[in-house]
Protein backbone atom coordinates (compact mmCIF):
# COMPACT_ATOMS: atom_id res chain seq x y z
CA UNK A 1 0.00 0.00 0.00
CA UNK A 2 1.61 3.76 -1.08
CA UNK A 3 2.01 5.91 1.55
CA UNK A 4 -0.86 8.18 0.06
CA UNK A 5 -3.10 5.16 0.98
CA UNK A 6 -1.83 5.00 4.15
CA UNK A 7 -2.22 8.45 5.02
CA UNK A 8 -5.72 8.82 3.27
CA UNK A 9 -7.55 5.11 4.71
CA UNK A 10 -7.42 6.40 8.88
CA UNK A 11 -9.87 9.73 7.19
CA UNK A 12 -12.11 7.25 6.18
CA UNK A 13 -12.50 3.93 7.71
CA UNK A 14 -15.61 2.80 9.10
CA UNK A 15 -17.66 5.56 7.93
CA UNK A 16 -20.20 7.02 4.55
CA UNK A 17 -18.56 8.20 1.49
CA UNK A 18 -19.03 10.08 -1.34
CA UNK A 19 -16.74 9.87 -3.62
CA UNK A 20 -16.52 12.46 -6.20
CA UNK A 21 -15.01 11.80 -10.11
CA UNK A 22 -14.70 8.53 -8.82
CA UNK A 23 -14.10 7.21 -13.02
CA UNK A 24 -10.47 9.46 -12.62
CA UNK A 25 -9.25 9.77 -16.38
CA UNK A 26 -11.23 6.39 -17.58
CA UNK A 27 -12.55 2.77 -15.92
CA UNK A 28 -10.85 1.18 -18.40
CA UNK A 29 -7.06 2.92 -17.71
CA UNK A 30 -8.24 3.34 -14.09
CA UNK A 31 -5.00 1.33 -12.67
CA UNK A 32 -1.97 2.35 -15.16
CA UNK A 33 -0.34 4.41 -12.89
CA UNK A 34 -1.67 3.90 -9.39
CA UNK A 35 -4.18 1.76 -7.43
CA UNK A 36 -7.67 3.16 -8.33
CA UNK A 37 -9.03 5.51 -5.45
CA UNK A 38 -12.86 4.09 -5.60
CA UNK A 39 -11.57 0.56 -5.07
CA UNK A 40 -9.37 1.56 -2.58
CA UNK A 41 -12.01 3.36 -0.43
CA UNK A 42 -14.35 0.88 -0.67
CA UNK A 43 -12.61 -1.73 1.27
CA UNK A 44 -12.61 0.40 3.82
CA UNK A 45 -15.53 2.87 4.20
CA UNK A 46 -18.86 1.26 6.06
CA UNK A 47 -20.51 2.09 2.38
CA UNK A 48 -19.16 4.41 -0.71
CA UNK A 49 -21.11 5.78 -3.60
CA UNK A 50 -19.44 8.07 -6.44
CA UNK A 51 -20.09 9.78 -8.90
CA UNK A 52 -19.10 11.00 -12.27
CA UNK A 53 -19.35 12.92 -15.54
CA UNK A 54 -18.24 10.07 -17.47
CA UNK A 55 -21.63 8.09 -18.62
CA UNK A 56 -20.15 5.15 -20.76
CA UNK A 57 -17.67 4.48 -18.19
CA UNK A 58 -20.27 4.35 -15.71
CA UNK A 59 -22.03 2.06 -17.01
CA UNK A 60 -19.18 -0.70 -17.73
CA UNK A 61 -18.62 0.05 -13.78
CA UNK A 62 -21.93 0.00 -12.59
CA UNK A 63 -21.56 -3.76 -14.62
CA UNK A 64 -19.06 -4.61 -12.64
CA UNK A 65 -20.84 -4.08 -9.03
CA UNK A 66 -19.37 -0.54 -8.37
CA UNK A 67 -22.06 1.74 -6.65
CA UNK A 68 -21.45 4.63 -8.94
CA UNK A 69 -24.07 7.44 -10.34
CA UNK A 70 -23.89 10.09 -13.45
CA UNK A 71 -23.35 13.58 -11.71
CA UNK A 72 -21.74 17.30 -12.04
CA UNK A 73 -19.58 17.90 -9.16
CA UNK A 74 -20.91 21.48 -9.42
CA UNK A 75 -24.05 20.47 -9.05
CA UNK A 76 -24.23 16.97 -7.27
CA UNK A 77 -26.40 17.04 -4.54
CA UNK A 78 -28.38 13.92 -3.00
CA UNK A 79 -30.82 13.48 -0.84
CA UNK A 80 -28.56 11.12 1.47
CA UNK A 81 -26.28 12.48 3.53
CA UNK A 82 -22.59 11.49 4.27
CA UNK A 83 -19.76 11.37 7.20
CA UNK A 84 -16.98 12.34 4.02
CA UNK A 85 -17.22 13.37 0.53
CA UNK A 86 -13.86 12.87 -0.53
CA UNK A 87 -12.47 14.31 -3.79
CA UNK A 88 -9.14 12.80 -5.60
CA UNK A 89 -7.36 14.61 -8.04
CA UNK A 90 -10.58 16.38 -8.78
CA UNK A 91 -10.92 20.23 -8.08
CA UNK A 92 -7.97 21.31 -10.28
CA UNK A 93 -10.08 20.34 -13.28
CA UNK A 94 -12.92 22.09 -12.21
CA UNK A 95 -14.46 25.28 -14.49
CA UNK A 96 -15.84 26.62 -10.98
CA UNK A 97 -14.42 24.66 -7.51
CA UNK A 98 -16.59 26.98 -5.42
CA UNK A 99 -19.69 25.56 -6.91
CA UNK A 100 -18.69 21.74 -5.84
CA UNK A 101 -17.29 22.68 -2.52
CA UNK A 102 -20.90 24.02 -1.71
CA UNK A 103 -22.65 21.09 -2.87
CA UNK A 104 -20.20 18.60 -1.13
CA UNK A 105 -21.54 21.04 2.25
CA UNK A 106 -25.15 19.95 1.45
CA UNK A 107 -23.98 16.24 0.77
CA UNK A 108 -22.94 16.24 4.39
CA UNK A 109 -23.73 15.25 8.11
CA UNK A 110 -23.28 18.17 10.26
CA UNK A 111 -19.48 17.55 11.87
CA UNK A 112 -19.17 15.65 8.28
CA UNK A 113 -15.50 15.85 6.59
CA UNK A 114 -14.64 17.26 3.34
CA UNK A 115 -11.25 15.44 1.95
CA UNK A 116 -9.63 17.18 -0.74
CA UNK A 117 -6.62 15.84 -2.77
CA UNK A 118 -4.99 17.37 -5.11
CA UNK A 119 -1.13 17.94 -6.76
CA UNK A 120 1.01 20.23 -4.80
CA UNK A 121 1.88 22.77 -7.09
CA UNK A 122 5.05 23.93 -5.28
CA UNK A 123 6.55 20.27 -4.76
CA UNK A 124 10.20 20.15 -5.38
CA UNK A 125 10.31 18.00 -8.31
CA UNK A 126 8.00 21.00 -9.74
CA UNK A 127 10.18 23.48 -8.65
CA UNK A 128 13.43 22.27 -10.18
CA UNK A 129 11.87 22.02 -13.56
CA UNK A 130 10.19 25.43 -13.17
CA UNK A 131 13.87 27.35 -12.49
CA UNK A 132 15.77 24.49 -15.04
CA UNK A 133 13.29 25.63 -17.81
CA UNK A 134 13.73 29.26 -17.03
CA UNK A 135 9.65 29.74 -16.72
CA UNK A 136 6.81 31.00 -13.81
CA UNK A 137 4.51 27.86 -15.57
CA UNK A 138 4.56 24.87 -12.33
CA UNK A 139 4.20 21.78 -15.14
CA UNK A 140 0.89 20.36 -14.48
CA UNK A 141 -1.84 17.98 -16.94
CA UNK A 142 -2.94 20.18 -19.36
CA UNK A 143 -6.54 19.16 -18.26
CA UNK A 144 -6.08 21.26 -15.13
CA UNK A 145 -7.32 24.55 -14.24
CA UNK A 146 -6.11 25.71 -11.21
CA UNK A 147 -3.07 25.46 -9.22
CA UNK A 148 -3.26 24.93 -5.58
CA UNK A 149 -1.42 25.90 -1.90
CA UNK A 150 -2.41 24.87 0.98
CA UNK A 151 -3.56 28.81 1.77
CA UNK A 152 -5.29 29.53 -1.43
CA UNK A 153 -7.01 25.79 -0.92
CA UNK A 154 -7.97 26.97 2.99
CA UNK A 155 -9.30 30.19 1.55
CA UNK A 156 -11.68 28.80 -0.64
CA UNK A 157 -13.12 25.92 0.87
CA UNK A 158 -13.86 28.09 4.47
CA UNK A 159 -15.33 30.56 2.35
CA UNK A 160 -18.61 27.88 1.87
CA UNK A 161 -18.69 26.51 5.53
CA UNK A 162 -15.78 24.86 6.58
CA UNK A 163 -12.77 24.66 8.00
CA UNK A 164 -9.30 23.47 7.73
CA UNK A 165 -8.80 20.57 10.60
CA UNK A 166 -4.90 19.80 8.94
CA UNK A 167 -2.92 19.43 5.60
CA UNK A 168 -1.28 16.10 5.26
CA UNK A 169 1.42 15.77 2.42
CA UNK A 170 2.56 12.60 0.52
CA UNK A 171 4.39 11.70 -2.40
CA UNK A 172 3.10 9.78 -5.05
CA UNK A 173 4.45 6.09 -6.29
CA UNK A 174 2.41 5.73 -9.37
CA UNK A 175 4.77 7.76 -11.27
CA UNK A 176 7.46 5.28 -10.39
CA UNK A 177 8.89 3.21 -13.69
CA UNK A 178 6.70 6.01 -16.17
CA UNK A 179 7.93 8.82 -18.23
CA UNK A 180 11.73 9.72 -19.44
CA UNK A 181 14.66 8.47 -16.93
CA UNK A 182 15.43 12.15 -15.98
CA UNK A 183 11.94 12.41 -14.47
CA UNK A 184 12.42 9.41 -12.52
CA UNK A 185 15.17 10.50 -11.08
CA UNK A 186 13.54 14.06 -10.10
CA UNK A 187 10.94 12.17 -8.45
CA UNK A 188 13.44 9.66 -6.45
CA UNK A 189 15.24 12.45 -4.94
CA UNK A 190 11.79 14.37 -4.48
CA UNK A 191 10.51 11.14 -2.55
CA UNK A 192 13.44 10.75 -0.48
CA UNK A 193 14.13 15.35 0.41
CA UNK A 194 9.96 15.03 1.22
CA UNK A 195 10.54 11.97 3.40
CA UNK A 196 12.81 14.95 5.75
CA UNK A 197 10.68 18.09 4.60
CA UNK A 198 7.29 16.68 3.78
CA UNK A 199 6.20 20.60 2.03
CA UNK A 200 8.06 19.06 -1.08
CA UNK A 201 6.00 16.02 -1.82
CA UNK A 202 3.92 15.80 -4.95
CA UNK A 203 0.62 15.57 -3.12
CA UNK A 204 -1.78 17.08 -0.48
CA UNK A 205 -4.76 15.67 1.32
CA UNK A 206 -6.44 18.65 2.96
CA UNK A 207 -8.81 17.78 5.53
CA UNK A 208 -12.23 20.13 6.36
CA UNK A 209 -14.91 20.14 9.07
CA UNK A 210 -18.26 21.25 8.19
CA UNK A 211 -19.48 23.79 10.09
Amino acid sequence: MSSFYNKLIPLVEGKTVLDAGSIGHSYKGRTAFKTWNFAVLAQHAASIRGFDILENEIEVARLDGHDIVFGNAETFVTPEKYQVVFAGDLIEHLSNPGLFIRCSRENLVEGGQLIIATPNTYSLAKLVRVVAHATNEPPCNPEHTFYFTPQTLEQLVCRHGFRLRQVIYSDMEYAQGHGSSSKRIQLFINSKISSMIPRFSQAMIAVFDRN
